[in-house]
């Protein structure tokens, strides 16, 4: 059965909505046009939810101070999702669910990919490809791959479809991650910088405070030898 193509999105949790002009009488097929685009649209919101927690944990912390907070966000438009060759995976008799997976490849750009790596070097943290195998995440060559599965199921009242993403949450973690570091990088480095100069002016002062205690360790060495010199020209005399 084919759904109608304007497909209206809404959120509950994991949860989308389609609408459609037909009443279901029958499960969804999982090789639905409008299902598998309801799927994709499902990803692209959990991953700018997913960047959303993130930029207000960021700006709870005062990490961001001087990047524009838009363009995390806005970074999740480089990502692709393509899914191809879903498969049924099993037909609820007693429901109207249908369980399917298809195979999903996320592509990140490789430039974020690098941004990501280099912030990640200057704070010690994984690297994309460690955190994925950490993760135990299939990347390869700036590309996700997983076996997606999902639930399709038509409402009560047959005028909406509801699409639930099954095993998503590592890859969302990872390539939210990856996105983050690559908006951070500026950041970190223009940190790095401030504090690599607070270090070198302490350093100046602390240099100039030695200096103007050993100057006047110096007098004060001179001054005592002088007074030493008067008192022994004393002695003498008496």
């Amino acid at each position: 059965m084919k759904l109608n193509n304007k497909i209206l999105i809404a959120f509950t949790s994991s949860l989308a909505l389609t609408g459609c002009d037909k009443l279901f009488s029958n499960h969804v097929q999982c090789d639905d046009e409008s299902a598998t685009s309801l799927v994709t649209q499902v990803l692209n919101d959990n991953l700018e939810k997913s960047l959303e927690r993130e930029l207000k944990l960021l700006i709870k912390d005062g990490s961001i101070k001087d990047l524009d907070p838009a363009k995390l966000k806005l970074s999740a438009k480089n990502i692709q999702f393509s899914l191809a060759d879903s498969r049924t995976d099993f037909i609820d008799p007693n429901s109207p669910k249908t369980s399917c997976s298809i195979d999903l490849t996320v592509t990140v750009p490789s430039d974020l990919i690098k941004k990501s790596d280099e912030a990640r070097s200057k704070v010690d943290a994984l690297s994309v490809e460690a955190q994925a195998n950490n993760l135990g995440v299939n990347y390869e060559n700036n590309k996700i791959n997983l076996t997606l599965e999902y639930v399709l199921q038509p409402t009560d009242k047959g005028d909406k479809v509801l699409a639930q993403i099954k095993n998503s949450s590592d890859m969302q973690t990872l390539v939210s991650d990856t996105l983050t570091y690559a908006f951070l990088k500026p950041q970190i480095e223009k940190n790095q910088v401030q504090n690599l100069e607070t270090i070198k002016a302490n350093m100046r002062r602390n240099n100039t405070d030695y200096l103007a205690n050993e100057a006047a360790l110096e007098a004060a060495e001179a001054a005592n030898a002088a007074a030493d010199e008067v008192l022994a020209e004393s002695y003498e005399e008496y």
